[in-house]
């Protein structure tokens, strides 16, 4: 080989292994799936970045082909979840309320019971005594 050639490491877009592309050539071929795509997209599309960050206000990540995919399939998932736990927990405070005036009917009769039966038994104690 050439030693002028520049070899590039890039990701694979199906396996997301770590694949050198050299920039001279049409394609390239992932070593651990097979897969072939076209040089320039594998350079310009799923360059592996190399760097040291010491300190970092904004960070702005650009995904694109099959990582984007990935990301937007799992975000669409997130959503997905969080609406499933949202209308559980909706249903799940509508059960309780249910419960709770249930239960408040039920002690309203008892306490009005307990009323008549005190009003009653006070009305026959002052006939029999």
């Amino acid at each position: 080989m050439d030693g002028n050639v520049k070899m590039v490491p890039a990701v694979c877009t199906q396996c997301g292994g770590t694949v050198e592309v050299d920039r001279g050539s049409d394609t390239a071929t992932c070593p651990f799936c097979g897969a072939s795509f076209i040089v320039e997209k594998a350079v310009n599309n799923y360059n592996v970045q190399h760097a040291n960050i010491e300190h970092a206000d904004n960070v702005n990540i650009d995904v694109k082909g099959a990582v984007g995919e990935v990301l937007d399939f799992v975000g669409d998932r997130w959503k997905e979840g969080r609406e499933d736990r949202r209308e559980f927990w909706r249903a799940e405070r509508e059960r309780s309320d249910m419960v709770a005036k249930g239960f408040l009917k039920i002690f309203g009769f008892m306490v009005a019971g307990m009323m008549i039966f005190a009003m009653i038994a006070f009305i026959i104690m002052q006939f029999t005594g």
